[in-house]
């Protein structure tokens, strides 16, 4: 009888959390360290985290199957992977572990290959960023320290003294003109990309531990130590809203494509999903006594999110009914060249498909189709800055989707 029971409760207690169905749960680290920070590749078909030591790894799944893409034991030398991502181009994955050497490895191959350690110069680092155009890297460290470094090179482009104390996050907005930081000292600060301080925003009262731009680069989001995340209005610094709802220390958050949701992780092992124009709950979800939730990220095509918790679980949510998106079919890969980019130079299909129509699709879901290259690339052209689908339907009737960033 005493075991019926404890079968039942934890039951429970699992429905009561999850209101987001689970797609699957991998471990980031052999050694379950926990994760620090998680990352959707540009067309969201891969996930990547990064962990605590020793020894700290890096892993890389197919986001479809759940499958181990690539396995990397970080060195001896090394310490905590803080934070984890792809160039918008999908070329480069790049790092910061905890002693303030950013990894950047070669992502063109089958298997991911390091191509360059930088040595930022600081005790620690916590947090990186790519530039949309994918050419340039901010990271955050001790000492106060906003640093940006060319890919391609890894030489210096400017060294910022931007907080008080640690630098937790930063970020670029997605028209690429301003970076934004948040930082131990309770602060938010937006800076040009020469290093001039454009705002600081104040409301705060603990460290700010995540900060984003909206899609629009319009408002930023902000979450704390203080249990509460906060909008902000970029260009004037002034606070919009304030959302309660966490029991504990906000870690990380992320905005979905179309700029209408939030989603948070929290100490308090709960992930939440608000409304961005209201602050209201919609859902809150995670498993069971898994820990702190670490870190968060919401899919490029709108319908999943990852989470990282600090028992090393990186779990995928189904959350295919909150947005209105593409359907997200594929029965073919294809490449844009370049992406991110400003006029689309080509296209690059399997051998033997012919093309019978393409769409774009926006983050909300509206949509232009097309039947010849010329109109589509004229209506490229024209597009506003921002994130866009491409799908491509071939004479035979099959599909595919392909995110794309105008710059």
């Amino acid at each position: 009888m005493k075991i019926y029971w404890i079968i039942i409760f934890t039951f429970i207690c699992s429905i009561g959390v999850q209101s987001q169905s689970l797609i699957w749960s991998k471990k980031s680290n052999p050694y379950f360290n926990s994760i620090n920070s998680i990352a959707f590749n540009g067309d969201g078909t891969k996930v990547i985290s990064g962990t605590d030591c020793h020894p700290a790894a890096i892993r890389m799944f197919d986001v479809n199957t759940g499958t181990l893409l690539w396995d990397y034991e970080v060195g001896s030398n090394f310490m905590c992977i803080m934070g984890i991502g792809f160039s918008s181009n999908n070329h480069y994955i790049a790092s910061i572990e905890e002693l303030g050497n950013i990894l950047i490895f070669d992502n063109t191959k089958a298997i991911p290959t390091l191509i360059n350690t930088i040595k930022t110069g600081a005790s620690y680092g916590f947090s990186i960023a790519f530039s949309p155009n994918g050419k340039e890297l901010a990271v955050g460290c001790s000492n106060g320290k906003l640093k940006t470094y060319d890919i391609s090179t890894g030489q210096p482009i400017s060294d910022i003294n931007a907080h008080l104390n640690f630098v937790n996050s930063v970020a670029y907005s997605l028209d690429g003109t301003k970076i934004v930081s948040g930082g131990a000292d309770d602060k938010i600060k937006t800076w040009d990309l020469t290093g001039k301080l454009l705002n600081t925003y104040t409301g705060h009262v603990s460290d700010v531990n995540f900060v984003k731009f909206t899609p629009d680069s319009k408002s930023i989001i902000s979450a704390s130590s203080d249990k509460k995340i906060k909008i902000w209005d970029a260009n004037s610094s002034t606070l919009i809203q304030t959302i309660s709802g966490h029991r504990n220390a906000v870690n990380q958050i992320d905005i979905s494509p179309d700029g209408t949701k939030i989603v948070s992780a929290s100490s308090d092992s709960t992930c939440k999903i608000w409304e961005f124009a209201t602050g209201k709950m919609i859902s809150s979800f995670g498993i069971s006594d898994s820990g702190k939730i670490n870190a968060v990220s919401w899919s490029p095509i709108g319908d999943k999110i990852c989470t990282g918790n600090a028992i090393s679980d990186m779990s995928l949510w189904n959350v295919s009914g909150l947005l209105k998106t593409a359907d997200t079919h594929a029965e073919f890969t294809f490449e844009i060249s370049p992406n991110p980019l400003s006029r689309l130079s080509h296209i690059d299909l399997p051998n033997g498909l012919i093309p019978k129509y393409y769409r774009i699709i926006d983050v909300v879901g509206n949509e232009q189709q097309f039947t010849t290259d010329l109109a589509l690339k004229s209506a490229i052209c024209a597009l506003k800055p921002g994130n866009y689908i491409l799908q491509i339907t071939c004479q035979d009737q099959k599909s595919a989707l392909k995110r794309f960033t105008k710059i």
